[in-house]
């Protein structure tokens, strides 16, 4: 049985004629590293929120190791399943330390107090991601790059509580919504990296929205491409990306490095010549 199994989907909005998405099926498997790309406006997010349980589909249905995800109490789904939005602010000051060990909440009872375990798991998680150093920093006075992290860190903490993977059920699924977009380019390969530990060796389910399509090409196991809301591909990176993809689905010339990744060209010309741009 697949982990989670996406049947038949499809979604509109209220103020939209045309549904965001559109009969979407495919099947993840636990510990999968999955890369969800696709021009702006193709339905990504609203992919992600339906996976979430936050929308509830129009047509089709989500299944959690066989079960309606939206059958599942809100603190079972949020134990199993953590979300990493783009651009997500928080208004008050709270410290860094205090935003990670929030992920724990789930695990929790309603008024409990964070003990010594859970103080050492957020500490490890916190030094992981590289904001341990942030730890009695108000997250108003972070940049956008070192909330993504701390927002990370919590996220991880919330499906993953303890470092020993053995005493925790299998299932469990980070989704990142351009989680990344705000990092420079050596803090976005660090991470790209340990989601990779937390797929191999945690079993973790990582689907992420990227743009970074080299970083998709060189991390990533798996593509899922959407267009106009329906998939326009679903393979690993190095199937996918040809330039018949890049030309059918983002509209733009393509050379591909077989092994190495692939050139993107301008559209407009130049004396008659394209202006090759690295991917």
């Amino acid at each position: 049985m697949s982990l989670l199994s996406v049947r038949g989907l499809s979604f509109s909005y209220l103020q939209e004629h045309t549904a965001a998405v559109r009969d979407i099926s495919f099947n993840v498997a636990s510990g999968e590293h999955i890369a969800l790309i696709g021009p702006n406006g193709s339905g990504k997010t609203t992919l992600f929120n339906l996976m979430a349980g936050f929308l509830n589909p129009g047509a089709g249905e989500i299944l959690l190791d066989g079960q309606n995800i939206r059958s599942y109490p809100i603190r079972e789904r949020a134990r199993r399943i953590a979300l990493v939005q783009q651009g997500g602010r928080i208004s008050f000051p709270y410290t860094c330390l205090e935003t990670v060990l929030m992920g724990l909440h789930p695990h929790e009872g309603r008024f409990s107090h964070p003990d010594d375990r859970s103080l050492a798991r957020a500490e490890q998680v916190m030094r992981e991601t590289g904001v341990w150093e942030f730890a009695g920093k108000n997250v108003t006075e972070l940049s956008g790059g070192q909330l993504q992290r701390v927002m990370l860190a919590r996220a991880i903490i919330q499906i993953l509580p303890t470092h020993d993977a053995a005493g925790i059920p299998p299932g469990r699924i980070l989704l990142l919504d351009e989680a990344l977009s705000e990092l420079d380019i050596a803090a976005r390969i660090m991470m790209m990296k340990i989601l990779g530990v937390l797929a191999l060796e945690h079993r973790i389910t990582i689907i992420g929205i990227h743009h970074d399509l080299s970083l998709v090409y060189q991390f990533t196991g798996r593509v899922i491409a959407l267009s106009s809301g329906s998939i326009a591909a679903d393979g690993a990176p190095q199937q996918v990306f040809t330039e018949d993809f890049f030309a059918g689905v983002f509209s733009v010339q393509a050379e591909i490095a077989p092994g190495k990744g692939f050139f993107f060209y301008d559209e407009k010309i130049q004396e008659g010549k394209s202006v090759p741009k690295f991917g």
